[in-house]
């Protein structure tokens, strides 16, 4: 077992024995089994929306046509039932629409008529279907595309000829949109980049194709295609053509031919290479990295064969099959730039399971060097988009280190900026709300340090600020959502804890840990909370707590099933904190848990698959977790794995050039992992690497944020501008298969504690995105991505802010089963305590301090007091902590 770090003579003399640890294979494309839906189904529709969930509505089940929705939750792989759509229905189409809410139009039915000319809207922030208007004919396999202008043309279909409509969400009418010159059903739509869309192919129509012109309002014949066929897909692919590939001409024999379409041209041409294996019903999706993921469908058969293509060469290659074959399933490419497969028609009936496919490939590369190597630092984002990383140590210099340097992403290059006051290693370093960094405690040669500094990003410098009251190192630090700094045991410093407050430049002892420790992780959680968990005290410890803001208290919360030190917390999308690895006295642990804030319990999970100490972890802007490097029984590591929270398991991925130990890691605006300094087999190493998840999109394909709202106000809405929120490509809104994701989705990642969300939309365009109320999300710095197509833009840092809050009355007193509860309106998002007392004359130092103010939506707030009982008077007193 390794000694404490302030031993560092005696640590680097015992690591050096050991030798470096074996490079891991970078992850494959693979399938991943996901949780079921709750009802099997086929024919359905889905539909990404814009909190990144994904919409599945009706189709064809068990019990015939369904009128069933439930949301799939890529950060918890697990569906919930949402409300039903008002008709059951199968062929349909699902439309997202600009104002963020879901067009369902047409469909087969059960009762006559069969062709439905219902249409109905979901809200994704209510969860609940409303009627709107009806089409002029029922209709179903007919197509939905989304125009430029916000509105909705639907073309074609079953029973009704020849005819399209326009829906327009503003007046929620449908309006004639011309005639096609050609009845079709069981086609595609594509809608292309001069706006134009290009409907090709379907049931008993032959090989014609034609172009609908939203400005002129008309159909025009095009090209016509190589071969007559319907139940194939279409495809917009990045350089603007469009890929044709499967289907059937008579219904029984399915293809394996594929085309393009070129719009300067208006011309089809056959690709050299078919299909490896013809199909039809199956589904097809354009992946981040241009390549089209062709799944499933039937040949004489149901298949489970997978395919890909390859714009630059024209070639298919096959790649890994799906693991249940499956037809007239949906495929849709999520945020994360997974791509999911639900339900489907399959040799046992119709599938209520999912799975997905995951193309990133991790890779590291070089990231420059360090002006001095170090280990035991901080590295912290600057609201610039810069790197902060200050002070250290490096055993074979024999110096703590006062230097510190910022790395500019940009350029990719290092450059010194000045030194802090007091050299140091073991520190922390938080990013406050007007932009400054404070850097406190640590040790030096002195032993633990009380003394504290400010850096300042405009002018590069350093100032002294107050001194804490306690020296402390290995402690932790913690931006509350009230903008002060809650500063937590440490070595040396016992069971102490206080708190920083910037306006005044002062430190203030808070209620103590109710257990004495240091090398602990302490978490922000999304109620406010803070939860700290293990570490080592008198000895290593499983136990964890919780520190509510409100009342300046500590509460004992389930312990951990494992007792360690030196582990990582990661805060995931779905609200748990996950734990991992770390040390005990069994060793170097590989185990990891999972704490759920709701039930106040630990859960083991699928363990690490390389045991490691001292490493990092990173959520990265696809959900995983990046957990890397560190030390073990076999040396330092060089290797990395990603943690899925939707399948719960843990990935090797690409491995760092070079094996370290308590380096540092930062997520880059750019969606890069930074990965800095440490301590290997040479001692502190200058090294440097960046982690990309590896989706291999180009940079040009990306969507590009211009401008933003920043200071953003809690309850305020968050807009932005910029370029290619549509998408380069991959705008055909089809059939139900069909599940279009060229649309932006907005994210807002807190810089400290990883907590994640996306925002849903008022109304979006290829070039602005505008959500609805932003709130129940801490405050401070947090970085805004857009996402389109599985691509992510470059993000953009957000100061969010909470807005000065309102004398609060209190309102509607409840009678509970046990005490009364209450309720207030003020300023959305504004933070508040509650006090309590029977005897009014008492100084407020002496009133109970009630917890669980919540805010159940934006300016509403409620709490409950569990002592209040109908005999005697108690009064209350709400204030902002």
């Amino acid at each position: 077992m390794k000694t404490h770090p302030g031993n560092y003579l005696a640590l680097a003399l015992a690591v050096l024995t050991f030798g470096l640890s074996v490079p891991q294979l970078a992850q494959a494309a693979i399938w991943v089994t996901n949780g079921p839906m709750t009802a099997a189904r086929r024919d359905h529709t889905a539909t990404l929306l814009p909190n990144g969930k994904l919409l599945v509505a009706g189709g064809y089940g068990n019990s015939g046509f369904t009128n069933g929705a439930e949301v799939f939750d890529p950060a918890t792989g697990k569906w919930m039932a949402t409300s039903s759509l008002k008709t059951a229905r199968e062929l349909h189409t699902a439309t997202l629409l600009p104002n963020g809410k879901v067009l369902v139009a047409g469909g087969e039915g059960r009762n006559s008529p069969y062709f439905l000319s219902s249409a109905e809207l979901y809200d994704p922030a209510a969860g609940t279907w409303t009627n709107t208007g009806v089409l002029s004919h029922g209709r179903y396999g007919h197509t939905a595309t989304l125009l430029p202008g916000g509105k909705v043309l639907v073309a074609g279909g079953d029973m009704v000829g020849n005819s399209s409509e326009l829906y327009d969400p503003a007046t929620g009418a449908w309006t004639p949109a011309g005639t096609l010159n050609t009845a079709r059903y069981n086609h595609t739509a594509t809608l292309l980049p001069d706006g134009k869309v290009l409907v090709a192919g379907g049931d008993a129509v032959g090989n014609s194709s034609e172009l609908y012109d939203p400005v002129a309002g008309t159909w025009t014949a095009t090209g016509s295609l190589t071969t007559a066929r319907f139940g194939h897909t279409a495809t917009l692919l990045p350089n603007g053509q469009v890929l044709v590939a499967g289907g059937t001409t008579d219904g029984r024999n399915p293809l394996s031919s594929t085309e393009l379409y070129d719009p300067a041209t208006k011309t089809w041409t056959a690709t050299t290479n078919p299909l490896n294996t013809a199909r039809q019903y199956h589904t097809a999706t354009l992946l981040p990295n241009g390549q089209v993921l062709v799944a499933g469908g039937m040949d004489n058969i149901f298949t489970n064969s997978v395919e890909l293509y390859d714009q630059a060469t024209g070639k298919w290659t096959t790649t890994n099959s799906m693991i249940t074959a499956r037809s007239d399933h949906t495929a849709t490419l999520l945020p994360n730039g997974k791509v999911l497969i639900t339900g489907g028609d399959g040799i046992t009936g119709y599938f209520a399971g999912t799975e997905s496919y995951d193309s990133a490939i991790g890779t590291n590369t070089a990231a420059g060097t360090l002006n001095t190597a170090r280990y035991y630092h901080t590295a912290t984002l600057l609201p610039n988009g810069n790197v902060l990383v200050a002070g250290g140590y490096n055993v074979f210099a024999g110096s703590y280190l006062s230097s510190a340097e910022l790395y500019n992403p940009g350029g990719g290059t290092w450059m010194a900026t000045n030194s802090l006051n007091t050299a140091r290693d073991i520190h922390t370093a938080t990013l406050l709300p007007n932009g400054q960094v404070l850097v406190a405690g640590g040790q030096n040669g002195g032993g633990q340090l009380s003394g504290v500094e400010l850096y300042d990003p405009v002018t590069g410098t350093w100032l002294l600020t107050n001194s804490m009251n306690t020296a402390r190192g290995n402690h932790t630090a913690t931006l509350l959502p009230n903008g002060k700094v809650l500063v937590a045991g440490g070595y040396n410093a016992g069971n102490s804890a206080e708190l920083y407050d910037p306006a005044t430049g002062k430190w203030t002892p808070t209620g103590p840990l109710n257990v004495a420790r240091y090398a602990h992780t302490a978490t922000l959680l999304p109620n406010g909370k803070v939860l700290v968990a293990a570490g080592f005290g008198s000895s290593f410890t499983n136990s964890a707590e919780l520190y509510d803001p409100a009342t300046g208290a500590w509460t004992t919360t389930g312990s951990l099933n494992t007792a360690r030190y030196y582990h990582t917390a990661t805060l995931l999308p779905n609200g748990k904190v996950l734990v991992a690895g770390g040390q005990n006295l069994s060793g170097y642990l590989a185990s990891a848990e999972l704490y759920d804030p709701a039930t106040g319990t630990w859960t083991t999970i699928n363990p690490l698959n390389t045991g490691r100490v001292w490493h990092t972890a990173t959520l990265l802007p696809n959900g995983k977790v990046l957990a890397i490097a560190g030390y073990n029984n076999s040396g330092y590591l060089n290797s990395a794995e990603l943690y899925d929270p939707a399948s719960g398991t843990w990935t090797t991925t690409g491995s760092l050039a070079t094996p370290r130990e308590y380096h540092k890691t930062v997520l880059l605006p750019d969606g890069r992992d930074l990965i800095t300094g440490g301590f290997g087999s040479i001692g502190a190493t200058n090294s440097t690497e960046l982690y990309n998840v590896g989706l291999g999109f180009s940079v040009s394909w990306q969507p590009q944020i211009v401008a933003l709202t920043s200071r953003l106000n809690l309850g305020g809405n968050l807009v932005i501008t910029g370029f290619q929120f549509r998408g380069i490509a991959e705008g055909s809104g089809g059939n139900s298969m069909d599940s279009s994701a060229d649309y932006p989705l907005v994210q807002l990642r807190r810089l400290d504690n990883e907590q994640t969300v996306f925002l849903l939309t008022t109304n979006w365009s290829t070039n602005s995105f505008a959500s609805s109320a932003v709130w129940n999300f801490p405050p401070g710095y947090a970085l805004a991505t857009v996402f389109v197509n599985g691509i992510q833009s470059t993000s953009s840092v957000v100061n969010i802010s909470v807005p000065v809050p309102t004398t609060a009355t209190l309102t509607g007193p409840q009678k509970l089963t046990n005490g009364f509860h209450f309720a207030f309106a003020n300023s959305a998002g504004a933070l508040f305590g509650v006090l309590t007392t029977t005897n009014l004359a008492l100084p407020l130092t002496s009133w109970t301090a009630l917890g669980g103010v919540t805010e159940i939506s934006p300016g509403q707030f409620q709490f409950t007091d569990p002592q209040a009982t109908n005999g005697g008077q108690r009064f209350y007193r709400a204030f902002a902590p």
